[in-house]
């Protein structure tokens, strides 16, 4: 209501100030556009009745229907909890749960532990909704019987506590909302229906069957009509056991606050609007209880989707109401236009058409307060543009130098110089290039991320060197660590006392930079030049020439005509390091790759101090990297993701700096795909060794160095694989595996002992030592001890 108020005052207000601005005797246009306003109104007036009224009827029926769904869920998921505590409740009194096996040995009762097995796998498939069926017993040393897995030891304490209370609960048959598998894997936890055996007396065990968590989600997605809103099963404590959430953020958020503003409330059922971050939510809840066990139903349905056809009507209507109010002006302008004509043709010659308080009395009057107000900002521009005179200058001189300029002819280069008061004529043209380095140096004044102000603390100490010494000259920041300084000296100068002059102020200004930043400075010069489009082509000469400073100077000048680098100075190369480092590269060795990449660079600038060569040998030792992993069989846009590595490298200019590029962008993320991919291979290795050994350990002729031939690798690699993966060795599994089966056809058949062993692939005597090693007596003593 308040702010219908304001948006009315507000155009009111702005209607008086068109009025008045309008001049006298414009009674036409004022009350045309007040009859065609008022026409419009009633159009809006009903779009916003029937959004309020829509909005109200739809968030109504929307509630009911939340509840009768929530209610049908709720009873079909209850009925089916009933149907399966039944179903265990008969399946515990089965004779094949006898209390005997509490004490029994499970490997050794064959026929007793197929039975169970036969009896879970015919519980799981009774009901849908099992995920697992397994039979606990609770004794000394504690195992899960399960029809997928077999019998399963339980290694873990804290395993054992969480299912040893189980058989404290005091209920013969109860729920447990998180319970692991007893599988030793991560995260295998489930709801699950806990029968206890025998469910009366003293227990030995419990019936535990694990429910199938997709089939809970389908469950709950029911109660989803809504694929923005959500949907979840959660416990009497408020924690969200089953969600038909798709995992991702604004989802969990959702949840997060429909699960808050539940649990505040003490209803059984009900439901409620509950309000978002601008959206509206239908909220419905109800709880259930099962066997001592409270979970609650929670649904929430977004009503901005149900309501936006309501809205777009509503809001169709405001506009077309609105566009009646733009249609009202334009009507009033155009019926005005004929007798406005002449004021509206003087009033457009004043381009800042801004209408303001005092002009009131007519149009006449208001252009003339106009035109005395343009006057006026014409002297304050005139003002401003004459202290913003030395920055279009700076800027006209950039742009020359970098080339901006290449259309204009000589002399009307020499023309825009002149217009900013630089003297053109006889007069020698030179540009210098001061470079700042050694962020990376510890005694530095500056960080890494802090070019931009060193360069400019850089360039107004050229400033104030160079205008005591010259007076036309020019400070130009290229905001790269680099500064250009335009000069001019008179042509009555030979080039040679020009030049002297030029060196000295170099010197002057590398110094001067240095001692005061602590940076390494370089200053190039380049050559005298009569003609001011050879600027451009001297600032790229001037920046190739950086490139052939001294590493180790703290501030240097190179002249860009004595500079003139010769092709056969001696370049020393470090191969030696280059081939460690390769090695070490090729097998995985982190920390000497890291340690030799160092040596390297260090090396490279004692042997020669120029950037240019610790460029080149930086990206020479870059190209043999990359060629030395596509040996190894790995290619390297897969560990750099595609990045231009040359193109960053060739950004650098400190050793430091490349140092860490090659440690942290090149050799590691190298390392640790390396040794990720060794992982894996060796698992599948091991994994395909394990299946061979399987199905041939009854041969003679399987061994380590058979199954290492085999699959191509070393006796040693497979042997420590083998081991740490299985946690056994080659030869302990091969015995076990053979000693397995040489006991079941002890038992089945009536082999004699000598067959046995050949059949295993021994020989009889070893057979009969190995044998009574494992099991403490011969193979005739185990025959008659176990028929």
């Amino acid at each position: 209501m308040k702010e219908g108020q304001m948006m009315w005052s507000r155009w009111r207000q702005s209607w008086y100030l068109w009025a008045q601005r309008s001049g006298r005797g414009n009674f036409y246009r004022r009350s045309l556009i007040l009859v065609l306003c008022i026409t419009s109104l009633p159009t809006a007036i009903i779009g916003y009745t029937s959004y309020i009224t829509g909005r109200a009827h739809i968030e109504k029926e929307i509630m009911r229907n939340h509840d009768t769904l929530l209610k049908k869920t709720m009873d079909r998921m209850n009925d089916n909890l009933a149907q399966l505590e039944l179903a265990a409740t008969q399946w515990s009194l089965d004779i094949r749960m006898d209390a005997r096996i509490a004490d029994m040995n499970l490997k050794d009762e064959y026929n007793t532990t197929q039975n169970l097995y036969r009896f879970l796998g015919l519980m799981k498939g009774a009901y849908p909704l099992i995920d697992q069926a397994q039979l606990y017993l609770d004794r000394q040393d504690p195992v899960i019987i399960s029809d997928s897995e077999g019998i399963v030891p339980i290694a873990t304490q804290e395993e054992r506590d969480i299912f040893h209370t189980l058989m404290k609960q005091a209920r013969g048959v109860f729920w447990w909302e998180s319970l692991p598998r007893g599988n030793g894997k991560p995260d295998s936890t489930s709801i699950a229906l806990i029968e206890k055996l025998p469910s009366v007396g003293e227990p030995y065990g419990a019936l535990i069957l694990y429910l199938n968590r997709e089939k809970l989600v389908e469950m709950v997605e029911e109660m989803a009509t809504d694929p923005n809103g959500a949907a979840f099963l959660m416990s009497k404590d408020g924690h969200i056991i089953i969600s038909s959430g798709n995992g991702n953020e604004e989802h969990a958020e959702l949840e997060a606050a429909v699960r808050e503003s539940v649990i505040g409330r003490s209803e059984e059922i009900g439901s409620y609007i509950l309000d978002r971050k601008g959206q509206s939510y239908s909220v419905a809840f109800g709880q259930f209880s099962r066997s001592g066990t409270l979970w609650k139903f929670v649904t929430a349905t977004s009503l901005s989707q149900l309501t936006a056809p309501v809205e777009f009507m509503s809001r169709s209507m405001l506009s077309i109401g609105g566009i009646g109010l733009l249609l009202a002006v334009l009507l009033s302008w155009v019926a005005s236009k004929r007798i406005y004509q002449p004021i509206v043709r003087l009033v457009n010659v004043i381009k800042d058409y801004k209408p303001t308080q005092e002009s009131q009395a007519d149009d006449l009057a208001f252009i003339e307060q106009e035109w005395r107000h343009l006057s006026q900002e014409s002297r304050v521009l005139e003002s401003k543009l004459d202290k913003a005179y030395p920055a279009l200058r700076s800027a006209f001189l950039l742009q020359l130098v970098q080339g901006h300029f290449y259309s204009l002819s000589e002399a009307e280069l020499r023309g825009r110089m002149a217009s900013f008061d630089w003297q053109t004529e006889s007069q020698w043209f030179v540009l210098l290039l001061v470079q700042i380095s050694g962020f990376a140096k510890e005694d530095g004044r500056f960080l890494e991320n802090e070019e931009q102000l060193a360069t400019f603390a850089a360039a107004n100490i050229a400033q104030e060197i160079v205008k005591t010494q010259s007076q036309n000259a020019e400070i130009m920041n290229f905001q790269d660590m680099t500064v250009g300084i335009l000069l001019s000296y008179p042509m009555d100068q030979t080039k040679q006392q020009a030049k002297d002059e030029l060196y000295l102020l170099a010197d002057d200004l590398g110094q001067t930079i240095s001692s005061l930043l602590k940076m390494q400075t370089t200053v190039s010069m380049g050559r005298l030049t009569a003609n001011v489009q050879d600027l451009p082509q001297l600032l790229v000469f001037l920046r190739s020439s950086i490139r052939y400073r001294d590493l180790k100077a703290a501030h240097q000048v190179l002249d860009l005509e004595e500079m003139l680098p010769s092709t056969n100075d001696d370049v020393h190369y470090p191969f030696a390091l280059e081939k460690e480092l390769m090695q070490a590269i090729r097998m995985g060795q982190s920390e000497q790759s890291l340690s030799l990449i160092e040596s390297f660079i260090h090396e490279l600038v004692s042997q020669s101090s120029k950037e240019k060569i610790l460029q080149e040998g930086a990206m020479q030792v870059l190209g043999s990297m990359l060629h030395t992993m596509l040996e190894s069989g790995f290619n390297p846009h897969h560990f750099f993701e595609g990045y231009n590595l040359y193109e960053q490298l060739n950004q650098l200019r400190e050793p430091e700096q490349m140092v860490r590029f090659f440690q942290t962008k090149v050799i590691s993320p190298y390392i640790e795909g390396l040794n990720e991919y060794q992982d894996i291979h060796m698992k599948r290795l091991v994994e395909r060794v394990t299946e061979r050994i399987q199905e041939r350990f009854m041969s003679s002729d399987i061994s380590l160095e058979e199954c290492a031939d085999a699959f191509n690798t070393t006796t040693y690699a497979l042997s420590k694989a083998f081991k740490q993966i299985n946690g056994v060795n080659f030869i302990d599994y091969l015995i076990t595996l053979r000693m397995d089966k040489a006991k079941k056809l002890l038992v089945s058949t009536d082999l004699k002992v000598n067959e046995i062993a050949e059949q295993i692939g021994y020989q009889p005597s070893y057979f009969i030592r190995l044998f009574r090693k494992y099991e403490n007596m011969t193979p005739g003593q185990y025959r008659d001890r176990m028929r």
